[in-house]
């Protein structure tokens, strides 16, 4: 059975396979005729934001994962001495960077009061999510980040997503560099690979949860 995680990535995954659709067909298109400049650069530009839309599905899916587990333990009010020692770790790594000593509680009142206050820091992925910094969260919270490398390559697709993704929000490529670059065919094989990652990442924390292995 899919998981609440797995099944909200199947949307974001429909919305990716539909815009390289889109693709697809206006690279059809202009192969079919001569393509004016426009049309051109219309295509190159669509290509392009591929990689914006794909940075974008690993960053929300990324941050919803983490959030989830974050939900799951706060609504059960799990003491700190019934988390997992990873999770344990983590949460007082957060606790430290997130306290304020005149108000929170201190080292005697743990409870869920002291994991909920840990919890509640801002997750901040902006523009740096790739396979590397996931299995550190894997790491951090205790989650598999184990996918199938013949169908993921492990994820190595998310550092040229994340890399093209931050070059043209910053303005040191252009949409139609990257355009040129990466022809719809080797786009649907970055989608197809990157995409199948997430969902097995997703997948991975789905049983994590269901399973509580963020408990003891």
């Amino acid at each position: 059975m899919t998981g609440p995680l797995a099944t909200a990535f199947i949307e974001r995954k429909r919305q990716a396979r539909h815009y390289l659709s889109v693709v697809i067909t206006a690279e059809r298109m202009a192969s079919l005729s001569a393509a004016s400049k426009s049309r051109g650069r219309r295509l190159l530009t669509l290509r392009a934001g591929t990689f914006l839309l794909l940075y974008n599905i690993v960053e929300a899916t990324t941050r919803n994962s983490i959030e989830a587990i974050h939900d799951k333990i706060t609504t059960e009010q799990t003491p700190f001495d019934k988390l997992s020692q990873v999770l344990r770790q983590e949460t007082i790594r957060r606790y430290k960077r997130n306290a304020d000593d005149s108000t929170d509680h201190d080292w005697q009142d743990f409870p869920a009061s002291f994991v909920a206050v840990a919890l509640n820091e801002e997750i901040k992925l902006s523009g740096n999510v790739d396979a590397r910094l996931i299995r550190s969260l894997g790491n951090a919270y205790g989650f598999s980040c184990h996918t199938n490398a013949a169908n993921t390559w492990k994820g190595s697709d998310l550092v040229t997503i994340k890399d093209i993704r931050n070059d043209l929000a910053h303005g040191l490529k252009t949409y139609e560099d990257v355009g040129k670059e990466y022809p719809a065919k080797e786009l649907l094989a970055i989608t197809r690979r990157s995409l199948a990652f997430m969902r097995e990442i997703t997948a991975n924390i789905d049983e994590f949860l269901d399973n509580k292995h963020y408990l003891r």
